[in-house]
């Protein structure tokens, strides 16, 4: 029968997860463990995408697909129209006795909840949990089946395949990694070529000629006002900070004491740019109107075109729905910008986001083919990600070409966009990534920046004043948690 868990500590811990996506990250205090792990380098030749051929994958299909016979219940935040169908159909053309059950929730705190009850009762059998946060809570309420042993009996080598070994709670394998996240600006090209911007700088700039672009693209009614913003961040709140994490490479919320980084020169750097170029200078779409009327950054770059470019993560998701994100057009892909030329860039790269387990265990019938179906998602299955604006950050090769998921062909998707740019830019592997190791009260204090960066935003307090007391409020947190 399915794995029934009745503790109520269990309950509690599950039914008051915070969720959210990559916008608006709560993450809750990291997995511990005394175990050495290998955490990631981005800067390491083997954090580049290797042909499969390289890769031992004689662990991911069994030796007869065709014998595994079953029914799937798969839990996951995309639709069937958002790669999902298709990716269950690849994997029945190996496993044709094997059905998969397409369970789509929503990723929020609602959305989560149901998800956690749903494990409870024995409904799901294979999850993809978004973000690190969400999924330790679920890694300590006991939500995932231990998958150590089989890791080991299968002889999976996490850092051969993902990177990294470095996601475990005290030394245990629940979850493999299944998808990430890359950064990056899209810009209306029309707009760009207007501006005489020249050629797309692929090989990197700065976020100084990122400003000048965005000034430059700015276009103004009669009387002055602003008609279309030249550039502009994400909505979410925390984006700005990704400028540190550019630099850093990992764990830009904390210094070296593990205190709030919060008041820091870097942070300080990002949220005065910021507030510049919103508030002054006026030559980015506001993080105020953002929030205060829920707009999100597709809506305002393809919609209603109150922007000529921005800094995104999902771009793409939407451009390939032309009935409701078509534009007359194209968009280019321009590299997350650097604080300095020359600088790496752990910006550039895929930063791991999803994370996949059994919610089943080996008592179960069906457990054989969810177990098949986790190995495959979690390698050749990812590629499908693209459709619903992830990627994939498994190590292998794939000879599926994005563009054709999203478009049908190259050359469709050329009619709505540069296709060189988009290569260059997009889903990079082989570029560094940034990660977050440490989550100490990460819940917390990424509500307090949040709360005061806003202050700041909203020109009620200075970019400096809101960073000295989210980080004053901040290290209590951290204190506290200690």
């Amino acid at each position: 029968m399915k794995k029934l868990i009745a503790l109520l500590l269990a309950l509690v811990m599950v039914l008051s997860m915070v969720a959210c996506g990559a916008s608006d990250p709560a993450p809750t205090d990291p997995p511990k463990t005394d175990d050495p792990v290998v955490t990631p380098d981005p800067t390491e030749e083997d954090d580049k995408r290797v042909d499969v051929e390289e890769l031992d994958t004689s662990w991911i299909i069994d030796e007869d697909p065709a014998a595994v016979s079953g029914t799937v219940n798969f839990y996951i935040p995309f639709k069937g129209s958002q790669g999902m169908d298709a990716m269950i159909a690849a994997f029945n053309e190996i496993y044709p006795n094997v059905e998969v059950v397409l369970n789509t929730y929503s990723n929020n705190s609602d959305g989560n909840a149901s998800v956690n009850t749903a494990i409870l009762a024995g409904e799901v059998d294979v999850l993809a949990s978004f973000s690190l946060h969400n999924t330790n809570k679920r890694w300590e309420a006991g939500l995932f089946y231990d998958l150590t042993d089989l890791v080991e009996e299968y002889g999976i080598d996490l850092v051969e395949h993902w990177g990294t070994d470095a996601f475990q709670k005290d030394g245990t394998i629940y979850t493999f990694p299944s998808g990430g996240l890359c950064y990056y600006i899209t810009v209306n090209l029309d707009a760009w070529e207007k501006a005489g911007l020249g050629e797309l700088p692929l090989d990197g700039w700065t976020w100084d000629e990122y400003l000048a672009a965005s000034k430059a693209m700015t276009e103004y009614n009669e009387d002055g006002s602003v008609k279309v913003y030249g550039g502009s961040d994400y909505h979410s709140v925390n984006y700005f900070t990704y400028a540190v994490a550019q630099v850093v490479g990992k764990d830009h919320y904390y210094n070296a004491e593990g205190m709030a980084n919060f008041d820091s020169d870097a942070f300080l750097k990002a949220l005065q740019r910021e507030y510049d170029a919103e508030l002054v200078d006026k030559i980015w779409y506001p993080k105020s109107i953002y929030r205060g009327d829920n707009i999100q950054a597709q809506q305002s770059f393809l919609q209603d075109q109150m922007c000529n470019s921005e800094v995104t993560c999902n771009q793409i998701r939407f451009m390939a729905d032309r009935e409701n994100y078509g534009t007359d057009w194209k968009v280019g892909f321009l590299p997350y910008p650097v604080e300095e030329e020359g600088q790496t860039n752990y910006m550039s790269g895929i930063t791991p986001f999803s994370h996949s387990g059994l919610c089943i265990d080996e008592t179960d019938e069906d457990f054989d083919a969810a177990w098949a179906f986790l190995r495959w998602y979690s390698t050749y299955g990812v590629a499908y990600l693209v459709a619903a604006g992830h990627q994939p950050n498994w190590k292998g090769t794939s000879d599926l070409d994005p563009l054709v998921l999203l478009f049908g062909s190259e050359e469709e998707a050329a009619k709505y966009m540069d296709v060189e740019s988009f290569r260059a830019v997009v889903g990079r592997v082989d570029l560094p990534a940034f990660v977050e190791l440490n989550l100490t009260a990460y819940s917390k204090i990424s509500s307090i920046l949040n709360e005061y960066v806003m202050y700041a935003l909203n020109d009620q307090m200075t970019p400096e004043e809101a960073l000295k007391e989210a980080a004053k409020l901040a290290n209590e947190e951290i204190q506290n948690a200690q």
